[in-house]
């Protein structure tokens, strides 16, 4: 498989298991797994799917937009394209048009997806759920610190989150729009967020938990 991407450095940290002795939740980045996207992928894709097997596959490329400005917050969603692709078996080309952080206009295409119709169609559902999400949080966390360039900022995720996986979505994204804002005006930005897990985004080891309340 020939992918472009730049992922963000992490820092190692123990695994969830390690630091309670439980199974971690899946990482947006591998769940859904192939055997699982047909459980939550629209239903209208699922039927596309049947149509390209029945009248014959295609080599595609998919434009991959938003329909507002962002800033570009790749990374989950490529490796959960990757990971996908690994478990089917299948060569699938993902080209990054702008770089992690970058702004991106309405309607510009950040990345391009080629491969098999067949085995993309049902994918489009969960990519642009972690693409989007990740980007419009990096647009806002950038504001944030741009606006209030010397203050610090914790990335409350665990508290205003639907689940682990938005969690994830939301911290990652809130790095990208920090780590921009420090290299164009040099803001603190984010120094940390609530729970042990996301910490590493923010160059932690451990949550710093969110101010009382």
């Amino acid at each position: 498989m020939a992918v472009v991407s730049e992922p963000q450095a992490e820092q190692d940290v123990p695994s969830q298991e390690a630091r309670t002795g439980h199974e971690p939740e899946p990482s947006a980045t591998v769940w859904p797994d192939a055997a699982a996207i047909p459980r939550y992928v629209d239903k209208y894709f699922t039927r596309t799917k049947d149509c390209v097997a029945r009248f014959g596959d295609k080599q595609v490329t998919y434009a991959v937009f938003m329909r507002r400005p962002v800033t570009c917050a790749p990374k989950l969603a490529v490796e959960w394209i990757q990971n996908v692709a690994r478990e089917r078996g299948i060569d699938i080309s993902v080209e990054l048009n702008f770089k992690e952080g970058a702004w991106v206009g309405a309607g510009e295409p950040i990345l391009t997806i080629s491969g098999s119709f067949y085995h993309l169609v049902d994918m489009e559902t969960q990519y642009l759920q972690k693409l989007g999400a990740a980007c419009v949080a990096a647009y806002n966390a950038y504001m944030m610190c741009v606006e209030l360039p010397k203050a610090g900022f914790l990335a409350m995720d665990a508290r205003h989150c639907a689940g682990v996986q938005m969690a994830e979505l939301m911290a990652y994204g809130a790095s990208v729009g920090s780590n921009k804002a420090k290299a164009k005006v040099g803001a603190v930005g984010f120094i940390g967020n609530a729970s042990d897990e996301t910490a590493h985004y923010f160059g932690q080891t451990a949550g710093l938990g969110t101010m009382p309340h």
